[in-house]
């Protein structure tokens, strides 16, 4: 089939296209010559300058480790004077709050309508991927916080007499 659309070129193309694959081939023979006559750029393993790791008997190499390891890694003045602070932890802090959930979605099952929450923060004790909370109008999202009203875009919670209002992502209009 290559021989027929081949044959259908102009005689200037069919001598051009020949002598691209007859190069080509050349170039490739030549290169696995090179190779196999090891004509290649490498040094032969022999010339390497590799030693072997030598330790004089009167050396403890575990007393040289610890050494090393009690040296501070970089020079600093203050390095010394500055207390590590322990690292807080942001989601600590959204612990028993309405932000801790994130709501995801909205989803209506016959007559009535549930919002869909993800956990921010892991429960303690579990492993994998937090689960998704359906919760409907009058159950509790988190401590005293109660979802009061769902509509087709926003979930109203309320705590005593506090109220706020979730909202679903709506994109920017253009």
């Amino acid at each position: 089939m290559l021989r027929l659309n081949l044959a259908q070129l102009p005689l200037h193309q069919q001598k051009l296209y020949k002598l691209v694959i007859a190069a080509t081939g050349a170039a490739f023979l030549l290169g696995l010559f090179w190779v196999l006559l090891g004509f290649s750029d490498q040094t032969p393993a022999a010339d390497n300058e590799w030693q072997a790791t030598s330790i004089a008997a009167g050396e403890d190499p575990l007393a040289q480790f610890v050494a090393l390891d009690e040296k501070p890694r970089w020079f600093t003045e203050a390095g010394a004077q500055v207390a590590v602070q322990p690292v807080d932890d942001p989601l600590k802090a959204l612990e028993g709050k309405p932000e801790s959930l994130r709501l995801t979605g909205l989803v209506t099952q016959g007559d009535k309508t549930y919002a869909l929450f993800l956990p921010l923060i892991a429960l303690e004790g579990s492993t994998g991927k937090p689960a998704i909370r359906q919760l409907g109008e009058g159950d509790t999202l988190v401590g005293e916080w109660v979802v009061k009203r769902i509509s087709h875009n926003q979930v109203e919670i309320q705590q005593g007499d506090e109220t706020q209002t979730l909202k679903m992502y709506q994109p920017k209009a253009k």
